[in-house]
């Protein structure tokens, strides 16, 4: 529990570390988008290559991916509900709001996590498969249609989902693990090099991204983003851990499904909601109380299952 504990803090110290230079003008104002910018075209799709290509097809699909798609699809669907009969929003309040409350960030909080809490980041990848493949392209289809922008054709969707350089990384990563292919040694190398930065960059860019952030709880889109925020840290994990002790996994297995279903609110969901002009502060307040939370409930999750022996 100490190594998980002290990995975590570390992740924490490195956001920190990105906030400061932010704040004290180390770096400018750009640095963030410009680091997010490197990890999401380069670094985070080399990781997730060769993650999936070193690792047995058989321990990224199955089990972990019902989960992912378990708790990802009933968390939305049980905002939905609430924030519609019990708080009255609007359609695009509840698309967003549940979009927010049930979009894990796998590929950059995920990664990470995976690596430096559980031991390896392809415990990341059934979540971005079933998000990637899925969830996301199905939530930006929902909030055109509720949004202010042209209607989205089915082409555009497919276009959005197989020109995402993170899809086209785990479709490389999954031909060469399912295939036993041997990729050559500076293909290997270099995508170690590149995708090895991924963690520690997307943490500082993070942290950058954090100065200057303002909101208010008291107007409906602020109690939804709490709602959601609630959500996406407590009920997701809830329902994730129930769905793999459901599937049959325990120990180790089961941790890292919980703890995956626990990643803050994934900022596609911004982007979502900014494209769509619907639902903004929400997706923008939950993103950041996620991301702050997610670290202490990852600690926490994994000290309940080391003293419950799971």
């Amino acid at each position: 529990m100490t190594v998980i504990a002290e990995n975590v803090i570390a992740l924490a110290v490195v956001i920190a570390v990105g906030w400061l230079l932010r704040r004290t003008g180390a770096i400018g104002p750009q640095a963030g988008r410009v680091l997010s910018s490197f990890v999401y075209w380069s670094a985070a799709p080399a990781l997730l290559f060769y993650s999936i290509a070193e690792t047995p097809i058989n321990q990224v699909v199955g089990r972990p991916l019902a989960v992912a798609a378990i708790s990802g699809l009933v968390t939305a669907v049980l905002f939905a509900l609430v924030a519609r009969l019990f708080m009255k929003a609007d359609v695009g309040q509840v698309v967003l709001g549940a979009m927010s409350a049930s979009l894990n960030n796998a590929a950059y909080i995920g990664i990470p996590i995976g690596i430096y809490v559980l031991g390896h980041a392809s415990y990341g990848v059934p979540v971005m498969i079933f998000q990637l493949g899925f969830l996301t392209p199905t939530f930006y289809v929902l909030s055109d249609l509720v949004g202010s922008h042209t209607r989205p054709t089915v082409s555009g969707v497919f276009t959005r989902i197989f020109t995402n350089p993170m899809v086209i990384a785990a479709m490389l990563g999954f031909l060469v693990s399912a295939f036993d292919l041997h990729p050559p040694s500076l293909v290997v190398t270099t995508s170690h090099l590149i995708g090895d930065a991924a963690p520690g960059t997307v943490l500082i860019a993070l942290g950058a991204s954090l100065v200057g952030q303002t909101f208010s709880m008291h107007s409906l889109d602020g109690r939804l983003a709490g709602l959601a925020t609630g959500f996406k840290l407590v009920v997701q994990p809830l329902v994730g851990f129930g769905a793999g002790l459901a599937l049959g996994l325990s120990g180790h297995a089961l941790m890292a499904v919980t703890i995956m279903a626990g990643l803050p609110t994934a900022q596609n969901a911004f982007i979502a909601a900014t494209r769509a002009k619907v639902g903004e502060k929400i997706a923008e307040v939950t993103v950041v109380i996620t991301t702050i939370g997610s670290l202490p409930l990852t600690v926490l999750t994994a000290s309940l299952f080391l003293h419950l022996g799971a």
